[in-house]
């Protein structure tokens, strides 16, 4: 939660003044570079560092900058790539067996242009542009060193001792030796060559140590350079190490686009299609498919809207499984039996132009939004308070985890007075509302899901705020809003693991859930002081986050 480093500034800053002078879109970035356009915008603003100076010199010289600009910019990532969190300064999980960063030794050999450190990230990095959107031809050499080429004149003219004959031929014969190495590794990455210790050494995913399947739930160096895999063919993901829910969504969908075997596991196959580099998971933008669906859903833009970011947050390659082993995909979230009735694949689906015009076709059949009866009935119109059942009360229609709550009284016609706010303007999410007849605060909670906070001792450890920005409004708001069940929020226990920057909330319907970034903590009222630290939480559900 807390700040990034200094380091992590400069360097997007130089890359964002060498993107502003090119005059060059994220989107022709990624065109030039093959990185995906939103990894690009991370590393500019500062929230990501590449793991290898190859993507970051790949993105200066799509942006002509000079030799002088290229050593600057390498000597900016070394110092950036040294200061990442120290934590992970010794995590052996990278496969690299490096001993720390106590001395800076790394931060030094970086800037100098030494390769050591980096050899696995830059052999596996090379692949990247190989299969651009215009099918350029390998780069094998993206990431070449500026230091190791480039001489500069900002240097004191000190006169270097020239080593013994002996010993500058030794040094030329090394370098021939490193050359011929590096070029057949390139050739075999190139060529998708078989197994082999030098292989094994440039995919880490066929090493001893990554020999299994990588699955849901597992963490670790396996896990981080199969989400590097896939971040380089151009899925939005965050490079952790962390197979949760996120990663496999990625996975699934880059197994449907790669044609193999659609698992959710990453097997030897789909390793294989990851290091071959032949499949690009770049698509649309939340914007362009909120565009695309008001064209599409003439008749009703909005609602046609609403539901898709309820369904999918609008992303294309969203893809979430089922209890029974089907899966729902894309955009409008069509099922596979949805699919097979409209005679499409999960590969058509997870393409934004098919999946909004399936999406029209469902609605055209009855002119409604019948298929998606959960998101139609959040984004449907809230109906007038005349309208609303005079039984209706808050906890009567409350699911608790292990028992309903008793009904309250009906509300009287006094409780509905001008001060209180009408059930037609339904609280949005992160909003807390009470009804004038209970004491019971609900908080609305993404996708306009319903929460409720158990008893006045909950929430004045999470809020302590003497029930101020709690909403009063009529007891009929449940029945006119849509909602038929709440859950439980918490049990005023929120703690974090020793050593762990991650904070979790314990909520009676999930388990302990992470409460994923910053903005989240804040939405919610959160706060630090209520935070206890413990040596351990179980049972966690670690990729299960509060969003």
């Amino acid at each position: 939660m807390g700040s990034q480093p200094v380091e992590f500034d400069e360097f997007a800053a130089c890359l964002r003044a060498l993107k502003e002078r090119a005059g060059l879109s994220y989107e022709a970035l990624a065109g030039k570079t093959g990185i995906s356009g939103s990894s690009l915008h991370r590393y500019c603003s500062g929230s990501y560092v590449p793991q290898d100076y190859g993507s970051a010199h790949r993105f200066a010289t799509a942006c002509g900058a000079s030799p002088e600009e290229l050593r600057r910019l390498h000597r900016l990532w070394a110092l950036a790539d040294a200061a990442r969190d120290p934590g992970r300064g010794t995590d052996t999980e990278r496969g690299r067996g490096r001993d720390g960063r106590g001395d800076g030794r790394r931060a030094d050999r970086a800037a100098d242009g030494g390769v050591g450190d980096r050899a696995v990230d830059r052999a596996a990095d090379q692949d990247v542009a190989q299969d651009g959107p215009h099918g350029s031809a390998p780069a094998l050499d993206p990431a070449p060193d500026p230091d190791a080429s480039i001489p500069t004149r900002a240097l004191p003219a000190v006169p270097t001792p020239r080593p013994p004959w002996h010993r500058r031929r030794s040094s030329a014969l090394v370098v021939i030796v490193l050359s011929l190495a590096l070029g057949a590794t390139a050739w075999g990455l190139t060529a998708g060559s078989g197994g082999g210790s030098s292989d094994d050494e440039d995919r880490p995913l066929f090493s001893a140590a990554c020999a299994g399947p990588v699955t849901m739930g597992q963490r670790g160096a396996c896990v981080r350079e199969m989400q590097r895999l896939l971040a380089r063919a151009g899925a939005e993901l965050d490079v952790d190490g962390e197979f949760g829910p996120v990663t496999l969504r990625r996975v699934t969908a880059f197994q449907v686009l790669s044609g193999v075997g659609v698992t959710g596991v990453v097997g030897d196959e789909t390793k294989k299609a990851l290091y071959a580099s032949k499949t690009r998971m770049d698509t649309w933008s939340p914007d362009k498919v909120r565009l695309r669906i008001r064209e599409v859903f003439g008749e009703e833009p909005d609602r046609a809207v609403a539901i898709a970011d309820c369904q999918s947050f609008l992303d294309p390659l969203h893809v979430l499984p089922n209890t029974d082993t089907t899966r729902n995909w894309g955009v409008f979230q069509i099922s596979d039996a949805t699919l097979r009735q409209l005679g499409g694949t999960p590969r058509d689906a997870l393409d934004p132009e098919w999946n909004i015009q399936a999406a029209h076709r469902l609605w055209s059949r009855a002119q409604n939004f019948g298929d998606w009866p959960n998101c139609d009935r959040a984004a449907s119109p809230a109906p007038t308070a005349s309208s609303a059942s005079s039984t209706a009360t808050g906890p009567a229609l409350v699911q608790a985890v292990d028992s309903r709550p008793a009904t309250s009284p009906p509300d009287t016609p006094a409780s509905s007075s001008s001060s209180t706010s009408t059930a037609a303007n339904c609280p949005a999410p992160g909003q807390r509302f009470k009804t004038a007849t209970h004491d019971r605060v609900y908080l609305v909670g993404p996708g306009s899901r319903l929460y409720y906070i158990p008893d006045a001792t909950v929430y004045f450890n999470l809020w302590d705020d003497d029930y101020r920005g709690v909403a009063t409004v009529s007891g009929g708001v449940f029945a006119d809003c849509g909602w038929d069940e709440a859950r439980e929020f918490a049990d005023a226990f929120m703690a974090r693991t020793s050593g762990s920057l991650r904070t979790y909330i314990w909520d009676a319907w999930y388990g302990y859930r992470w409460i994923a970034d910053r903005t989240v903590f804040d939405t919610y009222g959160f706060s630090t002081e209520k935070i206890q630290t413990r040596s351990s939480l179980s049972p966690i559900a670690r990729d299960t986050r509060w969003q």
